[in-house]
């Protein structure tokens, strides 16, 4: 199942993040824990020799284990809802209102927008193009989180890529004066890349100052201290690659922003797919229950629908739907049916309409009931109708004629529910992730 492939895929990613913090995760309980090796364990906070570093650090990791509770209360939820209903009736029922899976689709977003704090510069660089992909998908190109996407480095840009080799080619310059000067200072595991505790709080708001999220990252490695190994630039990186932030930073919190933003937008579309799923299924009963009033009531009593057209001049004087001279309990049904089939011919359109990649429900099934349902009212009705307004003999004064009639009357329900089909089209269109976001 596509839920459970994404869950293990989130649990990988936080694994992943965690140990390129430095740090390992112990999963024996119910709520993983973040654990220290003994070799790089920080000291007690409070303790003589603790450092502003080493505070640093245990914050930080404390920040990472509440992420770390609640992308996995996520996932624990999700979980849940997938699990079987006990009774019959119960699963009958949710297989027609799909409650569970939008359930379970709404705690897998959040477990995936959530886990996007917690991961490394590489992980981060390696799920953009799908963050992009998915913002292009269900929110608006004026929308304030489409514009707060780009301020994210982009390692395949060159315009980003030219601000890192400025700003790198600018640290080789200034680092061996620093470094001479003593200022080789490692932060802990777990610090954040790019932090500047005693600079400008306003700096970031400053028009003159690089857009780039990356560019104070660099500046940092300017004036003396490595950053952490995951905010560097691996040997195996392309020269003058763009680097993320790391752990917590705020590229991870633009891009989980974004995503939990185009997450609650594609909830919604589906959520409107869904309702409209509900509704065409609801009309399907109504109608259907009108077909079976229709079919006790022309069985019973077939003279309260006429649909035997006169033929003037000649014995009999009326010719039925089932070959009579006069009306009979198989009238209505035989009309009934074959409407139905005139509107399954109506129906066989849809087939090249099938929901599109990406949405959680089909409306193909909901729409084929209306409309077979909806075909054979019309066929009854058609008729009637047109025995009402003409009485001329000709083509309609044969069995045949009458049979025919009532096909084309069944596919002509679809002058009542194109508006319905549109409707439909348009909103599977917009919940499927492959397609752009209306304007």
């Amino acid at each position: 199942m596509d839920v459970l492939d994404r869950l293990y895929r989130v649990r990988e990613d936080v694994r992943r993040a965690i140990s390129a913090a430095g740090w390992t995760l112990d999963e024996d309980g119910d709520i993983p824990k973040i654990c220290v090796p003994a070799q790089g364990a920080p000291p007690t906070q409070g303790a003589p020799d603790a450092t502003a570093q080493d505070e640093a650090s245990t914050r930080l990791m404390s920040e990472a284990q509440a992420v770390v509770e609640a992308t996995y209360q996520y996932i624990r939820k999700t979980k849940e809802t997938l699990k079987p209903l006990p009774k019959r009736r119960q699963r009958l029922r949710d297989l027609l209102a799909g409650e569970l899976l939008m359930s379970a689709y709404t705690n897998l977003h959040a477990a995936e927008s959530t886990r996007i704090l917690l991961l490394s510069s590489d992980q981060l660089a390696a799920i953009l193009p799908s963050i992009r992909q998915r913002a292009a998908a269900f929110l608006p190109a004026d929308d304030p989180n489409t514009d707060a996407l780009k301020t994210i480095p982009d390692p395949t840009q060159p315009a980003h890529q030219a601000v890192a080799r400025r700003v790198q080619s600018q640290a080789r310059l200034v680092a061996p004066r620093l470094q001479a000067a003593g200022h080789g200072n490692s932060p802990p595991p777990g610090a954040v890349a790019g932090a500047q505790p005693h600079g400008d709080p306003n700096a970031a708001n400053d028009p003159s100052q690089p857009t780039d999220p990356d560019a104070g990252q660099d500046q940092q490695a300017g004036s003396g201290q490595q950053p952490f190994p995951g905010n560097t630039a691996s040997p195996a990186a392309p020269p003058g690659g763009i680097v993320l932030t790391d752990l917590l930073g705020p590229d991870q919190q633009m891009a989980a922003q974004v995503m939990n933003a185009a997450c609650r937008a594609e909830d919604q579309q589906q959520l409107q797919v869904r309702h409209l799923r509900g509704v065409l299924y609801g009309a399907s009963a109504v109608l259907s229950a009108v077909v079976a009033v229709l079919w006790i009531v022309g069985a019973i009593h077939p003279a309260y629908l006429p649909l035997c057209w006169p033929v003037p001049g000649s014995h009999p004087s009326m010719i039925c739907p089932t070959g009579g001279s006069g009306p009979s309990g198989g009238d209505i049904p035989l009309v009934l049916g074959i409407g139905a089939l005139g509107a399954a011919l109506s129906v066989a359109l849809n087939l090249a309409g099938l929901k599109p990649a990406g949405v959680r429900f089909s409306l193909t099934v909901a729409q084929g009931l209306n409309k077979i349902a909806l075909g054979a009212i019309t066929a009854v009705v058609g008729i009637i109708v047109l025995r009402t307004v003409t009485s001329a003999p000709g083509f309609l004064a044969t069995q045949a004629g009458l049979l025919t009639t009532a096909v084309v009357f069944g596919y002509s329900q679809q002058l009542f529910t194109r508006l319905i089909d549109r409707q439909a089209s348009q909103l599977m269109n917009a919940a499927s992730p492959t397609t752009r976001a209306a304007q």
